[in-house]
């Protein structure tokens, strides 16, 4: 079925964005938010065009945007109560550095935290929620698009770097979405993701050992997720409930990415490099090349 716009709907996207988007199902470029190849019509909204794919599979996508969209309303800076601190952006965005970042992508900007920290000669980000989008179009300039991370509105080899913030478990299809990164990624480029995993028992134990063996270290941590908590952002705030599509372990999500075609170089998490502004042992980087 078609997506057609509606009066009100059609202010002008600015001028130039439309030739660096393509139709998400078919790949074919879009004249005025008409695809050149299956005809199918898109709509904007606040500006922001919303290329959502037409396949049934990923009809959930509404009722999901839906729930993000409320979250973004009831709170702002939603994402720094749930351990998105400062540190950690600061320290996100001092990994992309190491990597050449002409074209820079996120997937899933959310608020666009990380997107004010990137530097990067040209920005673009998707979100499913355009209220998450008002936000972070009210922090920084990119080319903003409602997308589906396994639907990506871009042409082939788009992009020197690839990001995404607690993303990949939400996924509908992780495969299709890993292999969309791949495609918009040009060769040699890289993709940088921070997920949260699911702890095996050893991974478990091994986390509690060295809460003895480097006591100090776990001390520093603590005096550092508090300082976020209680001083930075002094109201209390209750976690947010969102859809989760994916559980992994560390291993698991290696395997993912490799097996779509993303040579992983390296794996961060605290529970090998201790010192990490990561909130818990769960949330791990994959640092991956095409």
């Amino acid at each position: 079925m078609l997506m057609r716009s509606t009066a009100g709907e059609r202010a002008p996207v600015p001028k130039g964005t439309l030739d660096d988007f393509v139709c998400p199902d078919c790949k074919a470029p879009l004249a005025d938010l008409r695809c050149v190849a299956c005809d199918r019509e898109y709509r904007q909204v606040d500006g922001f065009p919303i290329l959502l794919s037409g396949d049934p599979r990923f009809e959930a996508v509404q009722a999901t945007a839906a729930v993000y969209d409320e979250i973004y309303r009831r709170q702002q800076g939603v994402w720094e109560n749930q351990g998105r601190t400062r540190e950690l952006i600061a320290y996100f965005a001092t990994l992309l550095t190491r990597f050449p970042s002409g074209r820079f992508l996120e997937i899933g900007c959310g608020e666009g935290f990380l997107l004010t920290a990137v530097r990067a000669e040209e920005r673009f980000a998707t979100d499913l929620s355009v209220e998450a989008l008002r936000a972070a179009r009210a922090r920084t300039a990119a080319r903003f698009s409602v997308a589906l991370g396994e639907r990506l509105p871009f042409p082939d080899e788009s992009f020197d770097l690839v990001a995404s913030v607690g993303v990949m478990e939400h996924f509908f299809d992780i495969g299709e979405a890993l292999r969309e990164t791949r495609r918009v990624l040009r060769p040699g480029g890289h993709c940088i993701v921070l997920t949260h995993v699911e702890l095996t028992l050893w991974e478990r134990l091994e986390d509690k050992i060295s809460a003895y063996l480097f006591p100090e270290l776990r001390l520093r941590a603590l005096a550092r997720w508090l300082q976020t908590r209680l001083i930075e952002r002094p109201r209390p705030a209750a976690l947010v409930r969102q859809p989760i599509q994916n559980r992994y372990t560390t291993r698991a999500a290696r395997v993912m990415l490799e097996t779509n075609g993303l040579e992983v170089v390296d794996v961060l998490h605290t529970r090998r490099r201790k010192g990490l502004p990561l909130v818990g042992p769960w949330v791990v980087i994959y640092i991956a090349r095409k």
